[in-house]
């Protein structure tokens, strides 16, 4: 499906609410992504600190939007302000593909410095997340280097109305409920819902583990990627705005992806501006674009522009909001006749869940089935498996016509537990 998209200065990310530019000059200059402002924002700001969003990202009450220096926002983002409920994001943060951020049921939401929302995740409510700190436990000040801070929220993981501390995080699939403080040091386990102070500062209760230095170590390798990412899409979209549309080349220049690569469809590569999905960089699919486009819904976001490459088979049907992403030097391989729900997410290579756990790439058989929401993470999955709506399978190399059921964690090869949310 294609719709009209915006041309000329008007060709940027979908902004609904005021248009005019606002900057705030607080410590460091912060803007707000209203028409003149997007998808650079600042318009005028230095490559090297400019933040960038997507020209799909959509963006409602700009005015009451804040975004620091070097963030990115991803493939069809969202961000919902109002006056009485604003959103403030620091600087070296990134909201990544299919990520809500909806401060309307609230009194607003304070995002800090270095805080990754990974893709399909959503800060929901009256909420902060990397703003306040407390006192780190002992088990994790005497082992852990935690530099200047970070936060981070996997795939599918939603903070509902509460306070997320710096120097902590939320793992896949994992929610923290409204009123609850995660506190500094601790990490919420894949599937879990924590919804007290007391599930979500004692590991003995089952919900949270010590943040650890492969934590930490991880966080600070997915910053550099995606300040690197702003600054590379400025650079790409102030020498071509169309080069940031649809199927098109990766931006390249960067010590992780120095190359910039265009997307083939059935051997042929070819750019398509128009094209409403995102298809970005050394992306090999099986299918002509027209078949592509027949078999594939809405929102979807192929994104090789950190790993690569990506070979991706005949595709039997794609439903909206898809995420395709991989870390640097890992890539993606996919068969033929696959079924992706809507929100699945195949993702290449990972974060080290238990410390020492060698990464996989990530392989996906023939004629596998994917769920709604269902999330593929450093693992090999046999032709003919079936992963359950809100499952994820991390780690594991899943035999042929294995079948995962809902809302389960299959993790380095062992049922984990179940989605409790």
């Amino acid at each position: 499906m294609r719709r009209a998209l915006l041309t000329g200065s008007a060709a940027t990310a979908m902004v609904v609410g005021s248009f005019t530019p606002v900057l705030a000059e607080t410590e460091e200059r912060r803007c707000s992504p209203t028409r003149g402002n997007v998808p650079v924002c600042a318009t005028d700001g230095a490559a090297e600190t400019a933040t960038f969003l997507d020209p799909t990202a959509t963006v409602r009450g700009a005015r009451h939007v804040s975004l620091g220096e070097q963030t990115y926002v991803g493939p069809f983002a969202e961000l919902r302000a109002t006056r009485r409920a604003p959103i403030s994001i620091g600087a070296a943060s990134n909201v990544q593909d299919n990520v809500l951020v909806d401060a309307r049921g609230g009194s607003g939401i304070e995002i800090g410095d270095r805080v990754i929302l990974a893709h399909g995740s959503s800060v929901v409510g009256s909420a902060t997340v990397g703003i306040e700190q407390s006192p780190l436990p002992p088990q994790v000040e005497e082992t852990v280097d935690t530099h200047e801070g970070s936060v981070f929220l996997s795939f599918g993981a939603q903070v509902d109305g509460a306070t997320i501390e710096l120097h902590s995080g939320v793992s896949a699939l994992a929610r923290v409920a409204a009123g609850v403080t995660l506190p500094s040091g601790f990490l919420v386990l894949p599937s879990k819902d924590v919804t007290s102070d007391a599930e979500a500062s004692d590991p003995t209760l089952g919900k949270v583990r010590y943040l650890n230095q492969a934590d930490v170590a991880f966080n600070e390798g997915v910053i550099h990627v995606n300040e690197s990412l702003a600054r590379a899409y400025t650079e790409l979209y102030r020498e071509d705005p169309s080069a940031v549309h649809g199927a098109n080349v990766d931006p390249g220049h960067t010590d992780f992806n120095e190359d910039r690569d265009l997307p083939s469809f059935a051997g042929v590569e070819q750019a398509d501006p128009e094209l409403d999905n995102r298809v970005v960089g050394d992306v090999d699919l099986a299918d002509t674009l027209a078949r592509f486009i027949e078999r594939t819904g809405e929102r979807i976001a192929i994104r090789a522009d950190e790993g690569a490459p990506f070979a991706i088979g005949h595709v039997d049907h794609m439903g909206d909001d898809v995420v395709f992403h991989a870390l640097e030097h890992t890539d993606i391989h996919v068969g033929d006749d696959v079924r992706y729900g809507e929100g699945a997410i195949a993702h290449g290579g990972g974060r080290v869940v238990v410390e020492d756990d060698p990464e996989e790439q990530t392989v996906v058989g023939d004629r596998v089935e994917l769920g709604d929401g269902a999330v593929v993470f450093r693992s090999t999955i046999g032709e003919g498996a079936r992963i359950g709506d809100r499952s994820a399978v991390v780690g594991t190399d899943l035999p042929a016509g294995a079948v995962v059921p809902p809302n389960t964690i299959v993790l380095n090869g062992e049922v984990f537990g179940a989605v409790e949310w």
